[in-house]
């Protein structure tokens, strides 16, 4: 762009030729460029479990294990579904100096193994595909907007909550950013799930 000159009278240095402030290039405001970089980056990362849960979806609706099984770190949800199941099992924590009794510790170690050996990505599907009532229609935004909750739980931690049904205590996914996308790490069924 072509700069445009003027005569101005400066008081203190007589006559002078000032130019017209002209908008500079984007080039010459480098930091401009980083800001909304910067910016990009944090929309990114907040959108990012969001994709991550409904990439999950479409993997559940379409029985797609493969795609399921790139958003699940296997190990921390064995061991989660491990501790709910054995908690359940075993009911309220014993005194300390008492030992479990050989039902409870035997029904400890079949769940144990039966977790460790039977937990895939198909049975995660037909379990989900159990918890999905038949034939429901897809939930409109105003159903959805009352039914799920999530939040940030730390820089690398996420939690969605979702009630599937009214009066039941919602099923929580506990999600952790790593390895540059979001696997789940958790899951927390409502009883009797």
């Amino acid at each position: 762009m072509r700069r445009l000159a003027r005569l101005q009278l400066l008081p203190a240095h007589g006559i002078a030729f000032a130019s017209r402030a002209m908008p500079q290039t984007i080039a010459a405001r480098p930091h401009h460029w980083f800001g909304a970089f910067f910016l990009a980056v944090i929309c990114a990362y907040a959108l990012s479990p969001f994709m991550a849960l409904w990439s999950i979806d479409g993997a559940l609706k379409s029985h797609d294990a493969n795609t399921l099984a790139t958003h699940i770190d296997w190990s921390a949800l064995t061991d989660s579904l491990k501790q709910q199941t054995i908690s359940a099992i075993n009911g309220p924590a014993a005194a300390a100096d008492d030992l479990p009794d050989f039902g409870s510790s035997f029904a400890t170690s079949a769940v144990s193994h039966a977790i460790d050996t039977r937990l895939t990505t198909d049975s995660l599907l037909t379990m989900a595909t159990q918890m999905m009532p038949a034939g429901q229609q897809p939930a409109s935004w105003r159903d959805l907007w009352s039914k799920f909750s999530a939040r940030f739980v730390g820089l690398t931690g996420f939690e969605a909550r979702l009630a599937s049904r009214p009066g039941q205590a919602p099923t929580t996914v506990h999600m952790k950013f790593e390895h540059w996308h979001w696997k789940v790490t958790r899951l927390e069924l409502p009883a009797g799930a």
